[in-house]
């Protein structure tokens, strides 16, 4: 009896707790629901219930109060887009300063695919809603517009599970033409793996400032044959509809890590593309395939210059217009992208539809947005949506353009046109038993020179990995041929005769006078690329004309360098004749001259790519300086190209020999235009000349006072 009644006292204990428990969750779902009904207006027909997602996996209050709008198979077509209007600036955190962002938009539409083009200033975009994939795999997005912009995407629907996929600048003044998806190396994003099962909110942000605005999202497949194509309606779906929703109704905005302000940023690192690392910058750290192991691999064929000057006679200084620049793969962001818009239109230019069409408008392709009535040009066109192929400018860009628009960079390949050239490489290698268990990891670095009519001539710079999990380089020189065997493909040869040593010794040759503070510059930066490389085959040689702020034997002495030799000189500076007084210390005919100068910041990888681009009796380099405005730095650079400048040349001693060395007689105690002489005499001895330019290769701005000629 006494067990039934303790029993019976727990049970109606538990079921007062339960009563409680379930007041109080009355009480909580009235005033959850009363404070959402406040938001709507009685004449609505929209319901709690047909608003928002109830699925049964939203269980905790959390997940209530985060729930998703309700998604309707009528939602698909188009995507939400919300306007801010009245704010200045051209970058994405500026737009998140605006007090309206993102509760408070001036207007809110819808548009049908991922590419709009308003034609107005001053104002900022947020557009957002889901992506409907078709087929399951990986994706890699991309976006452009003119000025910055984001493309966010969730590995689901979630609007809580955001990620930052591709962006376009960070500043302000950074901005791309429409369709042109390379210019930074942060437009395209990683591969992402999405199902056609599922759908994914994004979101976009974009601001525009001044002159013309676009800003559009493409994908494609991570397949080798998939091209960007713009993201289309049968894509697409509303996150919510807006419609029937007053201007101050905002308790559907979804507010994410993309609408917030960004603390810490999620773009972290603000350097330009150019001074990012890159694989070609750190390729000396990789040992090299020894040369036996390529024995037999490749056919042999006779060396041919693609471009050399033909004539016996050439007028003063017009070596300049006759040097042909090679063209590289992949990307190695050399075209000063942060530059001003005035500063970069000549990238431009020369395109045939730019030039024709007087600007970019050409290269949207307009979509009808339902509305007959004649555009009017004081109003913006939200609505106004577009499609555009991808354009690749740099492809397009020829020697003129390079060597007159000082901003151009290095012309860049598209990969259409090195993959076929990387597949006969792997092949080849793959019929021969002592490679045949190399593999491919990446490839490095391609360079290419072609003349039509002669042939193309290719660098090719490939790290693999051996049987033994080590990772080795192959970087040599080869012609391309017809492929029997492949005949889709080019076959690939290897030049007689036509190689790089990576033994050979450089002497840096400088020459100096009263320049203390630079020459201590140039010193250390000797040195850092000693420390960082350990490469004990260069030479520092410099020759002094009696400088009084300095002593620069004993500054020399006191370095950790691999090796150097010191000359002084009386009398008055000359260059010339201070030059050709370090190459005449250098008694091994079989090493390279690389004639320098102060100012400059090199990049630890110097020695080396002098290395790769002299061949002895066939080839000189003259790489590009990047000349630093004033105040400007090597993390931050910006400047130009110094493509008319060949002061900084490599070349075998023993061509320079053969050419007669400096021309000291016409250049006694002056110098300017001594190094375009040079150039010319370089080339009447029918050597190639090979003109890149070098990341992270930089003169640094300096004043003319205290300059030898200025004595």
């Amino acid at each position: 009896m006494m067990t039934q009644l303790v029993h019976l006292r727990a049970f109606f204990s538990f079921g007062k707790l339960g009563v409680l428990r379930t007041l109080f969750v009355l009480i909580v779902t009235l005033i959850v629901f009363g404070y959402f009904g406040a938001y709507w207006d009685g004449n609505k027909t929209l319901t709690n219930s047909d608003f928002w997602d109830t699925s049964e996996d939203l269980q905790s209050m959390e997940m209530i109060q985060n729930r998703l709008p309700k998604w309707k198979p009528e939602f698909l077509g188009q995507v939400n887009m919300h306007i801010f209007e009245d704010w200045c600036g051209g970058s994405v955190d500026q737009l998140r300063k605006d007090e309206l962002f993102p509760l408070f938009p001036h207007s809110r539409t819808t548009i049908k695919r991922l590419a709009v083009y308003p034609g107005w200033e001053n104002y900022g975009l947020r557009i957002f809603g889901y992506i409907h994939p078709v087929i399951s795999g990986e994706y890699i997005f991309a976006i452009a517009s003119d000025d910055n912009s984001e493309f966010w995407l969730s590995s689901n629907e979630s609007t809580k599970n955001l990620k930052l996929m591709a962006y376009l600048g960070k500043a302000g003044n950074e901005w791309a033409a429409p369709g042109e998806y390379e210019k930074f190396a942060s437009q395209i994003s990683e591969p992402v793996a999405l199902s056609k099962k599922q759908k994914y909110y994004f979101e976009i942000i974009y601001k525009q400032s001044e002159e013309m605005d676009h800003v559009e999202i493409a994908w494609r497949l991570n397949k080798e044959d998939s091209n960007f194509e713009v993201i289309t309606s049968e894509y697409l779906s509303l996150y919510s509809d807006e419609s029937s929703l007053l201007a101050v109704d905002n308790i559907i905005i979804p507010q994410t890590a993309a609408s917030q302000r960004l603390r810490p940023d999620p773009i972290s690192n603000s350097e330009v593309d150019m001074v990012k690392e890159d694989p070609r910058d750190t390729s000396y750290k990789i040992p090299l395939l020894q040369e036996s192991h390529l024995e037999n691999i490749f056919p042999k064929c006779d060396y041919y210059p693609i471009y050399i000057y033909e004539n016996s006679t050439i007028e003063r200084y017009d070596g300049v217009n006759h040097v042909r620049y090679s063209s590289v793969y992949p990307n190695d962001y050399t075209r000063l992208a942060n530059e001003d818009i005035k500063a970069q239109k000549c990238f431009y230019e020369k395109d045939k539809a730019y030039e024709e069409g007087g600007g970019f408008g050409p290269y949207l392709k307009f979509e009808q947005t339902g509305n007959d009535e004649e555009p009017d040009k004081d109003k913006p066109n939200w609505k106004q949506v577009f499609n555009v192929k991808p354009v690749d400018f740099h492809s397009k860009q020829s020697d003129f353009v390079v060597h007159t628009c000082k901003r151009a960079g290095n012309i860049i390949m598209p990969p259409k046109d090195v993959m076929p050239v990387i597949k006969s490489f792997r092949n080849q290698l793959q019929l021969k038993k002592n490679t045949s268990d190399l593999v491919l990891k990446r490839v490095i670095n391609v360079e290419k020179k072609t003349k039509a009519g002669v042939g193309s001539r290719y660098l090719l710079e490939i790290e693999m990995e051996d049987k033994e999990g080590k990772n080795v380089l192959i970087s040599k020189y080869f012609y391309t041929t017809y492929n029997k065997r492949y005949p889709e493909l080019p076959g690939l040869c290897n030049p007689v005769d036509f190689g790089w040593d990576p033994e050979v010794k450089v002497h840096v040759i400088l020459t100096v006078k009263n320049q203390g503070r630079w020459v201590m510059h140039f010193i250390r930066e000797m040195e850092k690329v000693y420390q960082v490389t350990g490469d004990k085959n260069f030479n520092v040689i410099i020759v002094d004309f009696n400088s009084t702020d300095i002593d620069i034997e004993q500054e020399l002495k006191n370095a950790i360098l691999p090796s150097y030799q010191f000359m002084s000189l009386g009398g008055r500076f000359a260059k010339s004749l201070g030059i050709q007084s370090g190459v005449d210390l250098v008694k091994d005919n079989n090493s390279i001259l690389f004639m320098c100068d102060l100012h400059i910041h090199f990049p630890p990888s110097i020695i080396d790519n002098v290395r790769k681009h002299c061949v002895q009796g066939k080839m000189a380099y003259a790489p590009v300086v990047m000349r630093l405005d004033c105040g400007a730095t090597i993390q931050v650079p910006t400047g130009f190209w110094e493509t008319e400048g060949y002061g900084l040349v490599g070349i075998y001693k023993s061509d320079m020999d053969r050419i007669g060395g400096m021309n000291i007689k016409e250049y006694t105690d002056k110098w300017g235009g001594e190094d375009w002489e040079l150039l010319d005499r370089i080339l009447l001895n029918k050597l190639e000349v090979e003109r890149l330019h070098l990341r992270n290769f930089a003169h640094f701005f300096h004043t003319k006072r205290g300059m030898w000629n200025k004595e």
